[in-house]
């Protein structure tokens, strides 16, 4: 069984509205309260907004653009929304702890959406204070659901594995029940059920639609052609193409070169991730 059968889009990007509503259905009542890390205008690509525009839930929305955080206050005036402005760190006074116990917001809630395409993983291993029952935070979905990797706290290039949040999720008391495209999505142990959800690892949940090449995708932003990386050594004809390309690319689109640092790539190969 994969919740992705119960997949639609609201507002979602793959599917992730029709599986929140999958999970709440079959969960004994939650906190009707869901926070959106990266929320952008509220609405596009969002997991939260069928929650808090169509449910009646209220939504906890962060997003660091000024004029975008304005634009949503603006549009949802009318509906149960707190809008934070403000760049989220894993630590420290701006990290989502300190969100929480500055505004006095009960930290105990419903649906947490990490998607910030930078720290999420760190993001999600330093909340201890708010206590979501679901969660759905974004893997790298080039890398394969076995391979473990995430980057270091200081320097974003891979974001994370499914595998290595799986993994996390463990350590925090929570299990994985679905993946999809691009997030990985999360119950609290206490309230899992194997008669309605999965009881199977990353390895079967995964999607494997993006794994069709060795060559991993980096997060460096459209501006950058970054070294290429891959999950195992490839062979030589593609590592002559990566390279290539890595070469010419910023010459015919009139990109800029980003080279991990040493740090980096001494971290990256502990996981067995090869960079060029």
């Amino acid at each position: 069984m994969k919740l992705n059968m119960y997949a639609n889009n609201v507002t979602s990007q793959n599917g992730e509205d029709g599986i929140i509503q999958y999970i709440i259905k079959h969960l004994p009542p939650i906190p009707k309260v869901c926070l959106e890390l990266g929320a952008w205008d509220g609405k596009f690509l969002s997991n939260t907004f069928s929650l808090w525009h169509d449910s009646g839930w209220k939504g906890i929305l962060i997003e660091t653009d000024k004029e975008k955080s304005k634009a949503i206050k603006k549009s949802y005036s009318t509906f149960d929304i707190l809008v934070f402005n403000q760049f989220i760190t894993p630590r420290g006074e701006n990290s989502i702890d300190s969100l929480f116990k500055v505004n006095k917001i009960d930290p105990n809630i419903g649906l947490i959406s990490i998607d910030i395409d930078s720290h999420d993983y760190h993001i999600w291993k330093y909340i201890e204070y708010v206590k979501p029952v679901i969660l759905i935070i974004e893997h790298n979905p080039t890398i394969p659901a076995y391979v473990e990797y995430n980057d270091p706290e200081d320097e974003v290039y891979l974001l994370c594995s499914a595998k290595s949040l799986e993994k996390l999720g463990r350590e925090k008391g929570y299990r994985l029940v679905c993946c999809t495209s691009l997030n990985c999505i999360f119950i609290k142990n206490e309230f899992f059920n194997s008669e309605v959800f999965p009881d199977m690892p990353v390895e079967y949940l995964f999607d494997y639609s993006h794994c069709f090449a060795l060559e991993l995708y980096t997060m460096q932003g459209p501006e950058y052609v970054q070294s290429p990386a891959f999950y195992k050594k490839p062979r030589k004809m593609q590592m002559i193409y990566s390279i290539l390309r890595y070469i010419f690319e910023p010459i015919l689109q009139r990109k800029k070169r980003k080279r991990p640092s040493k740090s980096l790539r001494e971290h990256c190969k502990k996981f067995g991730i090869h960079i060029f």
